[in-house]
């Protein structure tokens, strides 16, 4: 009866684990923008939106890891707080509702630390964008943490009163072991699972669909002044990132490679603009500089060696897309008057304002 005591409380905390997680991702898929943004706030991200949807297996194992991890984590900071406390019945609450926040920040705080750490080995560029969704999950404690907290007072008045060894080695330890495994192979499962949705994106090129409004101009209107030594669009292929997600703020990452076999200079914004699927263009105001996800470097000059890239980051608040055409081709030049790449991507751009950052190294 110990054991179950101390078991229930975790496994309703890893139920609203994957409830916030679906219901965010519901919200994404369904809502308009302002009541999608108010659920997020209420029901924040706790397993990643590409973990949800990674093919199969890959959502099931996700799913898994993540919920062991919660299920553990909680009852092993549990057991470690777990006191017959007569009359002290609010300070028991209280320390349970804090262990759901430690176990949602740990949760994915562990995966983190040991991936920032391979980067650093590999001398590869970090995850982006984390502490986002680190705050998120401690968010979730917050929110959630007093269902599993006041079950877990209510059964300590319905049980026995504990002796603090059986606790601290019967449950703490091995639920401590278990969820390092858990967070273990989370951290090792979501690069394959990444993979996995990669693969299942064709690689064969996507046929360009016959506009049926305004078509994107291949070049930027206007007199446009180029330095004779800036890359031509022969010498530069486009490719663009999965958009990145925090607080209703989204962050798309551009890369230009040097495909060429000269060198050439890259300087200033790239030249963007948007089509929905059909391929008409969008009414999408382009502001040059950062955003909530992202820095803008400034304007550098940047002699780009083949084989070598450059990035730069999009940013923009999510947009409402229930009954309108969301951008789903990106139109990008490395300069304005340079003739425009396209690029097929998956965003909630349906107008207003997006910005650019500078073209910039990649990060190291």
């Amino acid at each position: 009866m110990r054991l179950i005591r101390a078991g229930i409380p975790a496994v309703v905390a890893a139920s609203l684990w994957l409830a916030s997680g679906g219901l965010e991702l519901l919200g994404r898929q369904t809502l308009p923008g302002p009541i999608r943004h108010v659920l997020a706030l209420v029901a924040p991200e706790t397993i990643p939106v590409l973990e949800l949807t990674a093919p199969a297996p890959w959502a099931f194992i996700m799913i898994t890891l993540s919920m062991l991890a919660i299920f553990t984590a909680y009852a092993a900071l549990a057991a470690l707080v777990r006191r017959q406390l007569p009359g002290n019945t609010a300070t028991a609450f209280a320390a349970y509702w804090l262990c759901a926040v430690a176990s949602g920040f740990l949760v994915l705080a562990i995966p983190v630390a040991l991936e920032l750490a391979n980067a650093v080995v590999q001398q590869q560029t970090p995850l982006r964008f984390v502490a986002e969704r680190v705050a998120g999950a401690a968010q979730w404690g917050l929110i959630f943490g007093w269902i599993p907290a006041l079950l877990a007072v209510a059964l300590d008045g319905a049980g026995r009163p504990e002796r603090p060894v059986f606790t601290r080695r019967v449950i703490a330890i091995p639920a401590a072991g278990l969820f390092l495994l858990a967070a273990v192979g989370l951290t090792v499962a979501a690069p394959l699972a990444y993979a996995a949705m990669q693969a299942q994106i064709p690689t064969e090129a996507v046929p360009e669909p016959a506009p049926t409004g305004t078509p994107v101009p291949p070049v930027a209107p206007g007199d446009w002044q180029a330095d004779p030594l800036w890359c031509t669009s022969g010498q530069l292929e486009m490719s663009a990132g999965v958009p990145d997600a925090a607080l209703g703020s989204r962050a798309l990452v551009l890369r230009a490679e040097n495909v060429s076999d000269a060198a050439c200079i890259v300087e200033g914004y790239p030249d963007v603009a948007f089509a929905d699927e059909f391929s008409s263009a969008l009414d999408v105001a382009v502001d040059h500089g950062g955003s909530m996800l992202s820095d803008d470097p400034g304007v550098t000059r940047i002699d780009v060696q083949p084989g070598a890239a450059v990035v730069s980051t999009l940013g923009w608040a999510a947009m409402p897309t229930a009954g309108q055409d969301a951008a789903g081709w990106l139109h990008v030049a490395s300069h304005h008057g340079a003739e425009r790449q396209m690029i097929v991507v998956e965003t909630d751009i349906t107008g207003g304002t997006v910005s650019v950052t500078a073209w910039a190294p990649p990060a190291e």
